[in-house]
């Protein structure tokens, strides 16, 4: 289990990283030495998951995350493929999955060096499986969740959070296989909380050719590094600025819709541009393990943490409504 709390007002952040012993699974719950996990619910009605967590003498918390019933999960494609990518032919080389719950909301407390930390916001969800070995998959990620939580006051289009999720393959799953090229695999969803179901979902793929792959919608999700700069504790080249955009059909089939927002400052230097951490991600596994890691893939993953107040540019019935909120991203350098 991974944990991480974030502070905007002292610029603070606190991670923790353990290996749980004694893990047993059950359905959508779980329990282990370290923490308990209950699901109840359904996904046709409200649903909420339950975590209380003793990760060290430091750390703890007991939290719950509810999504209510009018709140729906989201997940680009029908079935039970929905929300799979996949590698090779018929998944021979492996898959990756992604399913969203975008509205939640949060409750409980964190204790932080036995200070109580009151949980009560909002959030999102993610079902998350990396079906191969993280090198295999891709070579660098990006992620954005805005949301009107957190203190601001919503508009006159109610709460809004739009979610996006790009990863870049390696060169060996290109449009006309190894070696031609990476692919750009990316699904976004907007939602709005005055609207009856989310607003629109979106998915697409990408190459540097525009060809490449044949065009299966008008659907645009893409993010966008508007410039780099050399990271010299990473080697990797961090953005400076960067782009979010989702446009497409409305899930209600009522038009088009589209929203856009842009993090015109980035950077590599922690607490400028929104910089929260550089999180080295072996740096947060055991030794043994990070070393062999290391030693087999060769990779160095790297995630940049960016926190932001930041306008969302919604675009509904052909009229554009700037929509202030908070911007979490994070750009993940996997290998060169």
């Amino acid at each position: 289990m991974t944990f991480k709390i974030y502070n905007p007002h002292a610029k603070k952040a606190v991670w923790k990283s353990i290996s749980a012993s004694g893990f047993k699974p059950n359905g959508r719950s779980c329990k282990s030495d370290h923490f308990d996990i209950k699901h109840t619910g359904a996904a046709s009605g409200e649903e909420s998951y339950h975590i209380v967590a003793h990760l060290d003498k430091h750390v703890q918390f007991d939290l719950v995350f509810r999504r209510p019933a009018e709140a729906p999960g989201v997940k680009f494609g029908a079935g039970e493929m929905g929300g799979i990518s996949t590698f090779g032919k018929d998944k021979e080389d492996g898959i990756a999955l992604h399913r969203f719950l975008p509205l939640m909301y949060s409750s409980g407390t964190f204790t932080l060096d036995g200070k109580v930390v009151d949980a009560k916001g909002d959030g999102m969800f993610v079902r998350a499986i990396q079906g191969m070995r993280p090198d295999s998959l891709a070579t660098r990620w990006n992620f954005a969740f805005f949301t009107t939580g957190g203190g601001i006051e919503e508009g006159p289009l109610g709460g809004v959070r739009a979610i996006q999720m790009e990863f870049e393959t390696t060169d060996a799953y290109g449009p006309k296989g190894h070696k031609s090229g990476r692919t750009k695999v990316n699904v976004g969803v907007v939602t709005i909380t005055s609207l009856p179901s989310p607003l629109i979902v979106v998915g697409q793929t990408h190459h540097a050719s525009s060809d490449a792959f044949p065009r299966l919608s008008k659907d645009i999700s893409a993010a966008t590094h508007l410039g780099v700069v050399k990271d010299k504790d990473t080697g990797y080249y961090a953005p400076t600025g960067i782009s979010f955009v989702w446009e497409g059909d409305r899930v209600d089939g009522k038009g088009r819709a589209g929203a856009k927002v842009v993090q015109e400052k980035a950077g590599a230097t922690v607490g400028e541009g929104g910089l929260i951490e550089k999180v080295d991600v072996l740096g947060e596994i055991p030794l043994l393990i990070r070393k062999g890691l290391a030693a087999v893939t060769g990779t160095k993953p790297y995630i940049f943490q960016y926190q932001n107040p930041a306008t969302l540019e919604v675009t509904l019935d052909g009229e554009t409504t700037p929509v202030k909120g908070w911007l979490f991203d994070e750009a993940t350098f996997i290998s060169d």
